[in-house]
């Protein structure tokens, strides 16, 4: 049996750069994957992220990540990495951090087979699109998920 994946792209429509999870699982919307993939969309808090979490094997979270790098730069971080990591969410638009919630999630058990990919944020005001830069590296944010499932 193949293990079921949970692909959430993460973060606020509302705030430019923040916004690329979503947009990230609308383009995957458009795409054939296999049918243990499983898309969730949202500007959800941390603590509503964790009731998504059960039943599945793998989760992959895609959302805005302040690791001070260049705008557009992509960086993938195991549930480790990120508790160790000076990683933050762009904006607190989750309630509680990513951070937080994914190290919550472990203490509670609901899930150690998690990988971020965090994309640093070049613009975060209030804008419905994407920056430039973000819309140009969209293609390999793409293929990295992509290549995660």
């Amino acid at each position: 049996m193949m293990e079921k994946i949970l692909i959430a792209g993460i973060g606020s429509v509302l705030r430019a750069d923040d916004g690329l999870g979503p947009r990230v699982i609308d383009e995957l919307k458009k795409e054939t994957l296999a049918e243990e993939v499983t898309l969730h969309s949202g500007d959800v808090s941390g603590l509503d992220l964790l009731k998504v979490f059960p039943g599945f094997d793998k989760i992959i979270i895609v959302d805005a990540a302040d690791f001070g790098a260049a705008p557009g730069t992509i960086r993938i971080f195991s549930l480790p990495e990120i508790k160790r990591s000076g990683f933050r969410n762009a904006v607190s638009t989750h309630g509680i951090s990513l951070k937080e919630t994914l190290i919550l999630s472990e203490k509670l058990d609901l899930q150690d087979n998690i990988t971020i990919v965090g994309v640093q944020p070049g613009d975060i005001s209030h804008k419905l699109d994407l920056s430039d830069i973000i819309k140009s590296r969209m293609p390999a944010i793409m293929t990295v998920v992509k290549d995660l499932i």
